[in-house]
Formats: structure tokens, sequence, C-alpha cells
């Protein structure tokens, strides 16, 4: 189907529904990279709103990247769902009560539509706690509240962290209403985005579904390189790795160059507190997390600079941009007390970064609690909620879309559909370099997921 025909089947069935018709519409709107689902989601988004002159359609996403693409919140801010602790998902889901429901309930009760994107990495329990509570924030027992829910995504992307792929029903919760099948699917087929460049299309969809040929390596093979000029140069294009821990490598190679360009740089250290009680004599290397997702995203330490390209690791402002994830550079660093230059170790400044197309803003310095080690209770750090960011994930760039990057397609590659997900952020071959390659990891035993492959092809086979 193509976007003509989703477009005319919504307003179609927006008309219906006006006229008393009780069936509402699920849909699975999914489509390669490049095939224009972010174009469609904002255009059945923009339509439903008109058609209902209000707006009537609710937009969510799983992570920051997606929510500031498609205009919209997280799952869990907008339906207050818990989040995981410690890396575990959480099954049981409180009910709201109390005047927290009553606001809410007020805030869905224009809501006819809801939007959800990056779908792949939704977990099947988490679309529960989505129906779970829809009917209470619409006091329906009807499925999702009687609302009409739009998944968009591509399933051969990254599958969730935690908990079962979004089709798969756990065992436990059989002979429950598999809420993924009653869902209808609509796959987008044209690319739109490498528009004539249709070698990489077919790199891409060959990747996809795990059926690299030997000419599609050769393509690839001829981007591996080390050159480091133009847009390519260290300090302006964007590296994507498979993990963390060659994000941070790559993070602190690129201060170390611009250290050795004699730039003046100002090291960051987060004010820390314990809210428990006194703080007398507390060695607090000794209590205090060192992973970063253990610290409430806020960072211990941090050397920033003007020109230093850093990521928001907090919520800020959506309407404004400022989510979890954005991207920018700093332009100018703001003492404390009007104070030229750094005073004290202490001191932590607030910055003025420049995020492109989301304007320039101020970022404050925040503060937020976290458990302390060895149960010594709750500590309180303020710092700036940023990260330094030459480097990012293959999972923080789901749904994101860069002119130039180089990929690391090494064998540090882990998840299904890693190497898939960033190829397809680069706009075009124009704009890729690969900084390693291991082709065993694009066409052993599980270069796609194999689970998602099977899954579309039942949907396909469906009348």
């Amino acid at each position: 189907m193509g976007q003509h025909e989703i477009f005319v089947r919504i307003t179609r069935s927006i008309q219906q529904q006006m006229n008393g018709d009780t069936n509402r519409e699920r849909l699975f709107i999914t489509g390669g990279a490049g095939t224009g689902k972010t174009f469609v989601f904002n255009l059945l988004k923009n339509q439903v709103n008109r058609c209902y002159a209000k707006t009537a359609v609710k937009v969510a996403s799983l992570t920051g990247v997606a929510e500031r693409l498609v205009g919209g919140q997280t799952l869990h801010s907008l339906l207050k769902l818990p989040v995981q602790k410690d890396g575990k998902l959480v099954h049981n889901m409180s009910l709201l009560t109390g005047n927290f429901l009553r606001v809410m309930r007020q805030q869905w009760k224009d809501t006819e539509f809801f939007f959800i994107d990056e779908i792949s990495m939704v977990p099947y329990e988490m679309l529960c706690m989505i129906d779970s509570r829809l009917k209470q924030l619409k006091n329906s027992n009807d499925l999702f509240g009687g609302i009409n829910v739009l998944l968009f995504g591509d399933l051969m992307q990254l599958p969730p962290v935690r908990g079962k792929q979004v089709f798969n029903q756990p065992d436990r919760m059989i002979p429950a209403t598999h809420l993924w099948r009653l869902f209808t699917l609509i796959e987008l087929t044209e690319n739109m985005r490498q528009q004539g460049d249709t070698t990489f299309i077919e790199v891409l969809n060959a990747l996809r579904v795990g059926e690299l040929r030997e000419q599609h390596m050769d393509i690839l093979m001829k981007k591996v390189t080390t050159e480091a000029n133009g847009e390519f140069s260290v300090e302006k294009v964007l590296h994507i790795y498979p993990t963390n821990k060659k994000v941070d490598e790559h993070n602190q190679a690129v201060l170390g160059h611009f250290k050795a360009n004699n730039t003046e740089m100002y090291k960051i250290r987060a004010q820390d507190r314990l809210v428990d009680g006194p703080d007398n004599n507390i060695d607090y290397d000794k209590i205090t997390p060192t992973d970063i997702n253990k610290t409430a995203a806020l960072p211990r330490e941090l050397e920033i600079f003007v020109g230093a390209k850093v990521m928001l690791r907090s919520h800020i402002d959506n309407s404004k941009g400022l989510v979890n994830s954005a991207i920018g550079f700093i332009t100018e660093i703001i003492w404390p007390y009007f104070r030229r230059a750094q005073i004290h170790a202490t001191d932590v400044p607030s910055i003025r970064i420049d995020f492109g197309r989301d304007g320039i803003h101020i970022i404050e310095p925040i503060s937020k609690q976290f458990p302390a080690k060895r149960n010594a209770g709750t500590i309180e750090r303020r710092m700036l909620p940023i990260v330094l960011s030459w480097a990012s994930t293959v999972h923080k760039m789901q749904d994101s879309t860069v002119d130039y990057a180089v990929i690391d397609l090494g064998s540090d590659l882990f998840a299904e559909g890693q190497a898939y997900v960033a190829l397809s952020q680069v706009r075009s071959l124009d704009g890729l370099q690969i900084q390693e390659l291991d082709c065993a990891k694009l066409t052993g035993k599980k270069p796609c997921n194999n689970d998602a492959l099977a899954e579309m092809e039942r949907l396909r086979s469906i009348p």
C-alpha cells in the first residue's frame, strides 16, 4: 500500500467513526530504511487533527531520538509506565489513583488516535501495559481504551533490550488476547531517503533480510578507510559504534586531539551530597556507582570547551526539541555569579548549545537523585545533563538520519539488525565511511533478526 492509500483509508475511517462506527483502526505501518515512515507518521497525524478540528492524536516512542523526530513524548513519560530497575523489566504496573488519575483522564479526553514509533524496541510486556493504561485513562474495557492505535517502525531493526519482542507473546500470558495479532500490516516499499542512490538501496535491502551477496560486500569493502579529511575530519563527523566502551574510547581520543591543539578546556566535577544524613568524611568514590545509567544519566566528571560536541542525557523541554539524545555544539560557557572563568574546582557552569534546526539554548545544571552503593542511602547529584558526543552507539541512533558518518561494523557487533540500523542512518554512500568490517558478522548464522523475518512473512501471508 502506498502513502496515498494509507491517507485515504485513515480519512475514510475517521468519517465512519464520526457517523457512529465502533470499529477502530489497529495498524502496523512498516517498511525498510528510508521508505518514508516518518513522513507518513506526520502526514497522518496532521490529517487526524484536521479532521477532528482538535488535537486528537497522542504521539509516543521508546527513546528520545524518535521522540524528537515525531514530536511526541516517551512512552514512559506519557503513560507513566514503570521504568526498568537494575536492567530488569518491571512486570507489575500500579494503577493511577486520585487527583493524578483525574488530571491524566482530562489530558486524554480528546484523544482519538495513539501513534507509537520505534515499535521494534517495544517489548510485548510493554504493549500489554499500554493496553491496560489506556483502558484506565479512557475509563473503558475496550481494547486500548477504545481508541485507534497505529504502530510505526521496522521489525528488522533493533529488538527490545529486555523482554519479548513485540510480536512474541510470553507463555505466561497465554490464553490472554494476543494483542500484537490484532494489528493489520501496511508495508511501505518505495525508498524515499536514498533517492537516486539505488546501489545503496540494494545493499540495505539485502542486509535487512540477511541476503548480502559478493557484489554487496565489494561495495562495503570499498568504503573501508581511515582517512579523516573534509566532512570526515575527526572534529566533525559522527562515529557510530556497537558498544558504549568504544564510544567512550573515541570521545576521549577526540578530546585528546583538541588538547594537543592547545584548546582551552575546563574540567567540571559533579556536586554530590548524601540526602539521608550527614555527609561529613564520606568517601563518595566508594559509594557512588560508576555506571552513568545508575547515576540518573548525570556524569561524575566532564571536560568541556567551546566547540565541543555534546549530547543531552535528560529531557529538558520537549517543545523546543531539548530531549534525551539531542546533539549540539557548545558555543558559550557561562560561569556562576557572572565570573569570567572557573574559580573553584566545584564550579558547575551553564552552557549555551547550538542544536542546529532546534535552535540555540542555554542548558542549566540539574539535580537528580539515585541509590548509593552498599545501602549507604540516596545521593543527590547536581551536574550538567550532557556527555561528549563525537560518537554514539547504534541503539541511540535508531531512527536518526545523518549526512556523514564513520561506522564500525567489526567484531563488536552483538545484536541482530545492528549493522542494518547503523548503515541505514546514513543518507547515501557518499556520506559513509567504514572503520572496521567483519564480513562474518554480516553474512554469518545470524546476520539479521530471523524471528522478525518470520513474523513479517506471516503478516504478509494474511489475506
